[in-house]
């Protein structure tokens, strides 16, 4: 089995292993293998196995593919130690398990208590959701056999708030376990914040929390992701409504364009207690939670990961006498007009001592 490693680019020192009968792509879209490089295009190249061997030929690519150094125009045989250049990234194919490819790790005592910790605090998280949609379940199921309407009314939000604490459940781990390719093009943010808030109304009407969404009637094209967007914004508002007093509180969501700073933000603040001082500075950190037993830390921790690869930030604030103030910023202007093309100029990168250009496969 061989395997792609990055050996130059932004994403050096990842490593990809090719199934033994799947065709994979190169490029920055989400099916392919993923690159954060900008100069790789969507698509850029395409691996086939046929026969127990490895070929790569270039999909008409910006900047074209390069194997050992040289531009390839059809299919190209691959082997063990050569080298490919898809823009400014260089990829080496080893040998899964062959001289220089490094022993696993998965005895390693610090790796092992990692993954212990994760998998102990994702549990806790998912039996008190199990538990929630079991208490909720019971009142229903009793409400049923009772013909009682108002019964079943009552123990309905609890499976609906249940169900909805295991949505953003699956959703925060999927992303913080796997980097995936931003999808960014020029759209509307005012419209993500509006159906993220629309989205999230009848979890603040559970808790009888008041939702306010302050958004500008023309905010000008935003280069974003609008999936990734909206979860980080349903991610800070399911926070700040649990934050929020139940009954009396109130969150407010507000965007707008800072032509100054270059920059759009999104604030999404509460009037609950605040962060305590003790957690502040862990408060992005991955399982740092303030909600106990109800949380799992990883909802903060996403929204960070996701603005950042925006080449944004999210950030705390605090606000007066009390309360929360989350604020999401993107730039106005990402240098990529166009999300289906790479940018330029190409970057050089320099491969490092000991890679091979010297031997060229011919192509078929």
């Amino acid at each position: 089995m061989l395997a792609l490693q990055v050996i130059a680019g932004p994403d050096a020192g990842a490593r990809h292993v090719l199934p033994d009968t799947e065709p994979q792509l190169i490029g920055r879209s989400t099916e392919a293998l993923g690159s954060r490089d900008p100069s790789v295009s969507r698509r850029h190249a395409e691996l086939t196995p046929a026969q127990g061997a490895w070929h790569v030929r270039d999909l008409r690519s910006t900047h074209g593919t390069f194997v050992n150094g040289r531009r390839i125009d059809g299919r190209t045989a691959l082997r063990v130690g050569d080298v490919i250049g898809c823009g400014g990234t260089l990829l080496r194919v080893t040998e899964v398990g062959g001289p220089g490819d490094p022993p696993p790790a998965e005895n390693d005592p610090e790796r092992l208590q990692a993954i212990g910790e994760t998998v102990a605090t994702l549990s806790h998280g998912i039996k008190n959701v199990l538990q929630g949609l079991r208490s909720g379940a019971d009142a229903v199921e009793l409400a049923l056999r009772r013909g009682d309407l108002a019964m079943a009314r009552e123990g309905w939000p609890i499976v609906a708030r249940n169900l909805d604490r295991v949505s953003w459940l699956v959703m925060n781990m999927l992303a913080f376990a796997k980097d995936r390719p931003l999808e960014v093009a020029d759209a509307d943010l005012g419209e993500t914040v509006r159906e993220a808030a629309a989205m999230m109304r009848s979890t603040a009407e559970r808790r009888r929390v008041s939702l306010v969404v302050d958004v500008p009637d023309a905010l000008v094209p935003a280069p974003f992701d609008a999936n990734a967007m909206h979860q980080v914004l349903l991610n800070l508002l399911a926070n700040a409504i649990d934050a929020a007093p139940e009954r009396t509180g109130r969150v407010w969501i507000r965007c707008g364009l800072d032509p100054g700073g270059g920059r759009f933000t999104v604030d999404v603040e509460d009037d609950g207690p605040g962060v305590p001082a003790a957690i502040r500075g862990r408060l992005f950190e991955p399982f740092a939670s303030t909600k106990g037993q109800r949380g799992t830390g990883l909802g903060l921790a996403v929204a960070r990961k996701l603005a950042e690869l925006h080449g944004g930030a999210v950030e705390h604030l605090e606000r007066a006498p009390h309360g929360t103030v989350m604020r999401v910023s993107l730039p106005a202007d990402r240098g990529d007009p166009d999300a289906e093309r790479t940018r330029g100029p190409l970057p050089s990168a320099d491969p490092g001592p000991g890679t091979r250009w010297e031997r060229v496969p011919g192509t078929e």
